[in-house]
């Protein structure tokens, strides 16, 4: 556990663990510079020796580039500068070293003073602002599945869950540029900022990460129980668990900056909203329009709710059903991404040209390993599919769309969200095709032994066989 020291009026620890890991590739430091303290925390990924060297390139670059700055730099401008910085020596030592191909860091970065804190994040390391035990303010995730969440297809906890969790759309090194994100948010005293790897929060539900770390203990005593609970819970599920790092700090005044801020509120476990703190009239004026609103529409509302309430009994029927009828089918079990896959997936970046990375021969390696993962998972299920068959064939139709819907479809989208852009319309017709009633039809052609359906899932295997490659 190190101290931070700083002659600022802050108070703050820095805490890294190796966790299950071979090494530990966080990396993690502060500086007082002339615009205020700085922290930064850096979770690298690579193969060898990549990963720890270019979260370690990524904070001395960082932290020594802002300790040289003017003192009349604006704070957005001086961050921008010494993070680009930082992702221009780390790729041209990845490109002038064969052994360091591929490596690249996330990084998230507090500068603090009087008047403000400003944030720059890029990847899933996260930064969180809490005030009396709640979140006022967390940084956003560019990741495969943070992009799920956004598009409330599925919940913060699944995300956390997730197989794809490990494949962030932002790092430091891959590419000659790098998107960053800023942000900048007062604070009252007493607020605490975290900066935390995925390490941390990915080891247990936001909620009961918020409780910990707003327990109220010395502030050392509290970064060390923290990351020695993480380490502990990733031992109990069998070792093996990823580096771990936080810094935590304290502030002991309001700063100068103040008004109509941004923030990020945390209303529940699987949700964040964005809001806009105003003056109290405008709340009472948001307050009436809801009442208002309320009665006007609420018959609406309670009959929706109470249509939505049958359809999820149809489908909690349906999937009852499923598991009984399943228990009489003799298929092979569900094809899931072990833990080999999401490792080799590690240096997998969903980017808006992700041909550009895997002409990176390391890269390619891998990316070609989880495609022909991910295809084999299709058909493997899509031959299951097959076997689903039953005498009352509306049972049987809704078992199979069922299946369809939460085992196929997923992977397929999957796919899509990594496959290079020549290969997307294959994906985008099998997803058209497990859409169309013919793959559930259980009628059979005259003078044909087979259904539709087994015929039907034959030619999406075809388009499939198509897909041979990520890159022709």
């Amino acid at each position: 556990m190190t101290t931070i020291a700083t002659k600022y009026p802050f108070v703050g620890c820095i805490e890294t663990k190796q966790g299950g890991r071979d090494e530990n590739q966080d990396n993690a430091g502060f500086v007082d510079t002339p615009l205020g303290l700085l922290l930064v925390v850096c979770d690298g990924m690579g193969g060898g020796s990549g990963g720890r060297t270019a979260s370690l390139m990524a904070v001395d670059t960082i932290l020594t580039v802002l300790s040289d700055v003017s003192e009349h730099t604006h704070r957005k401008d001086a961050l921008k500068f010494g993070i680009e910085k930082a992702n221009d020596l780390i790729y041209a030592k990845a490109k002038e070293t064969p052994e360091l191909r591929g490596m690249g860091t996330t990084i998230a970065a507090l500068l603090i003073n009087e008047t403000s804190a400003y944030i720059a994040h890029a990847g899933d390391t996260r930064v969180y602002q809490l005030r009396k035990g709640a979140i006022v303010f967390r940084s956003a995730d560019h990741s495969v599945v943070a992009n799920l969440v956004r598009q409330k297809v599925i919940s913060e906890e699944e995300a956390r869950n997730h197989p794809q969790s490990n494949i962030i759309t932002r790092a430091l090194g891959i590419r000659p540029t790098v998107e960053i994100e800023f942000d900048e948010v007062s604070f009252l005293r007493g607020d605490r900022f975290v900066i935390c790897s995925d390490g941390i929060w990915g080891m247990m539900s936001q909620s009961d990460l918020v409780k910990s770390m707003s327990t109220v203990m010395g502030i050392s005593e509290l970064t060390t129980f923290i990351a020695e609970e993480i380490d502990r819970i990733g031992q109990e599920k069998g070792g093996g668990h990823d580096n771990l790092t936080l810094a935590i700090l304290d502030t002991s005044f309001d700063s100068e900056q103040k008004g109509d801020k941004k923030t990020y509120l945390a209303e529940d476990e699987n949700t964040l909203t964005t809001k806009r703190i105003g003056i109290t009239n405008r709340k009472w004026v948001t307050r009436a329009i809801f009442a208002i609103i309320f009665f006007s529409f609420g018959g609406g509302i309670i009959c929706n709710l109470l249509l939505h309430k049958k359809k999820n009994d149809n489908f909690i029927q349906i999937e009852n059903k499923y598991e009984e009828f399943n228990q009489t089918l003799q298929v092979q079990p569900l094809v899931r991404e072990d833990e080999e896959v999401a490792e080799e997936s590690q240096n997998i970046f969903l980017t808006n040209n992700i041909e550009e990375l895997i002409n990176d021969s390391i890269i390619r390696i891998e990316y070609d390993k989880a495609v022909s993962k991910k295809i084999t998972n299709i058909v493997r299920n899509l031959d299951n599919l097959k076997s689903i068959h039953g005498k009352d064939k509306q049972t049987t139709k809704e078992i199979k769309r069922y299946y369809i819907n939460s085992v196929i479809k997923p992977d397929v989208d999957s796919l899509l969200n990594i496959i290079v852009e020549d290969k997307r319309p294959f994906i985008i017709q099998i997803l058209r095709m497990l859409d169309d009633e013919k793959i559930v039809s259980n009628n059979v052609k005259r003078g044909k032994n087979k259904s539709e359906s087994i015929e039907y899932i034959d030619e999406i295997k075809n388009i499939i066989k198509k897909i041979n490659s990520p890159k022709d």
